[in-house]
C-alpha cells in the first residue's frame, strides 16, 4: 500500500513539473508515454524487491528448521548408550527457555533415570543428568503385589487417550512402604501420581499445565 502511494505521488509530481515548465515541444501523448515508462520501471523494482524479500524469508525459515520428537529421543538414547527396548518409562516435552526451543527427554532404563534438554533447532544437547534409583528394578517389583504394568494401566486409565509413550513410572519406598511413583504428560497437561504397590490403590493424583512453573 505504501509503495502504491509513493508511485502515485511521483507521477503527479512529474506531471506538475512538465506542465509548469511549459515545455511546448512535448505533447500530452509524450508526457503520457514518459509517465507510463516510469510507472513500469517502478513496478519492476517493486517486483524485484518482493522477490528478494521472499528469498531471504525462505532462507531464514530453512535455517530454523526444527528436529522432531523422534530425533530428540534418538539423540538422547544414543548419548546414553541405551536401547529403546531397555526403556521402562519415557516422556518428551517441548518448551521455550530464554527464547530457545528445547525438547525435555526423560526416561528410565535399568536402575537409572536420564534427563536431557536438547535443542529443537539443531539437535545439540544443552544439558543432561543421570540419577541412580536403588529402589527401582526387578528386585523391588518382585516384592509388590501389583506389577509395574498393572500400575501403568491404572494410571493411564485416568487420562483418556494417553498411552505408554506418555507415562514414566518407577518403584520406590516412602516411609518404609513400597509405592509406584510417576507422571503422565498428555495434551499439554502433566499428571503426577503415587500408587500403592500392594493394593494398586492410587494414593495421590495431581495435575497441572505443562506451562506452569
Amino acid at each position: 500500500m505504501k509503495l502504491k502511494i509513493l508511485i502515485t505521488a511521483l507521477l503527479l509530481s512529474i506531471m506538475a513539473i512538465v506542465t509548469g515548465c511549459g515545455e511546448k515541444d512535448k505533447t500530452s501523448s509524450d508526457v503520457s508515454s514518459d509517465t507510463t515508462e516510469l510507472s513500469e520501471s517502478l513496478a519492476d523494482t517493486s517486483v524485484t524487491e518482493q522477490s528478494e524479500s521472499t528469498t531471504t524469508s525462505q532462507n531464514a525459515n530453512a535455517a530454523n528448521t526444527s528436529i522432531s520428537e523422534d530425533d530428540a529421543k534418538n539423540i538422547a538414547l544414543k548419548d546414553a548408550n541405551v536401547s529403546e527396548s531397555d526403556i521402562t518409562g519415557m516422556r518428551i516435552n517441548q518448551k521455550i527457555d530464554d527464547g530457545i526451543s528445547l525438547y525435555e527427554v526423560d526416561f528410565y532404563a535399568g536402575t537409572k533415570e536420564y534427563e536431557y534438554e536438547i535443542s529443537a533447532e539443531d539437535g545439540s544437547i544443552r544439558s543432561k543428568d543421570t540419577d541412580i534409583d536403588n529402589d527401582f528394578g526387578s528386585a523391588a517389583q518382585s516384592k509388590a503385589g501389583v506389577s509395574l504394568d498393572d500400575a501403568k494401566k491404572t494410571a493411564l486409565s485416568k487420562v483418556k487417550g494417553a498411552t505408554e509413550k506418555d507415562i514414566r513410572i518407577h518403584s520406590e519406598y516412602d516411609d518404609g512402604r513400597q509405592i509406584y511413583e510417576g507422571s503422565i504428560v498428555y495434551n499439554e497437561m502433566e499428571y503426577d501420581f503415587e500408587i500403592d504397590s500392594e493394593t494398586g490403590k492410587i494414593l495421590s493424583w495431581e495435575s497441572e499445565s505443562v506451562y506452569d512453573d
